[in-house]
């Protein structure tokens, strides 16, 4: 099994899908049977917003006007699970998604709906967005850059889709951005 990322191999994505491409042609020639996950944005990265939500201040926002079909991490796991202990998975690639696609305001809003209260997000520049990438993510250039070409990526609206490979697999809807994060607002309300 490789869990890989949304936009693997679109030339869009460009160098940040390249580790992923190498390691998905691993599997498919290993001679073992295989399953690939490209799964979308996790809801999960959002716990990256805690502290500045339950300060009260808005949460860095990357991806200009471009949504994603933002993942229940649960649901990527559901699904290996499914894949690794049934082969009829075997020698397929998912593309998973939650049940629509959102973009960062979106998520904010809907933290906001859940906390009840006001949650902001603060559009950075290209400039500001690497800055930050490094300072607070602790990312280096290169790890950066890939990142930065994935924001790209979602801000071209590479990443509004949804699929039906979640409901597919797992003979259920999958789970929505606001179902996870009614699941962890302790993790973004004050103490």
């Amino acid at each position: 099994m490789k869990l890989s990322a949304i936009g693997t191999g679109d030339p869009e994505v460009g160098r940040s899908g390249g580790r992923h491409e190498e390691g998905e042609r691993a599997v498919r020639e290993s001679g073992a049977a295989w399953t690939v996950l490209r799964p979308s944005s996790f809801a999960a990265n959002s716990l990256g917003w805690a502290a500045a939500v339950r300060a009260g201040e808005p949460v860095p926002h990357l991806t200009g006007d471009g949504a994603s079909g933002v993942i229940d991490p649960h649901d990527i796991a559901e699904v290996a699970v499914a894949a690794l202990l049934d082969a009829g998975h075997g020698g397929r690639t998912y593309t998973l998604t939650g049940p629509e696609a959102i973009s960062v305001p979106g998520q904010a809003a809907v933290l906001a709906a859940v906390l009840g209260r006001p949650v902001g997000t603060r559009d950075l520049t290209p400039d500001e967005a690497r800055t930050f990438l490094r300072t607070v993510w602790g990312f280096d250039d290169t790890r950066a850059d890939h990142a930065l070409a994935g924001m790209r990526y979602v801000r071209d609206g590479g990443n509004a889709l949804v699929t039906e490979d979640v409901p597919r697999v797992l003979g259920r809807p999958a789970r929505s951005f606001r179902q996870w994060a009614e699941d962890h607002q302790g993790a973004f309300r004050a103490a």
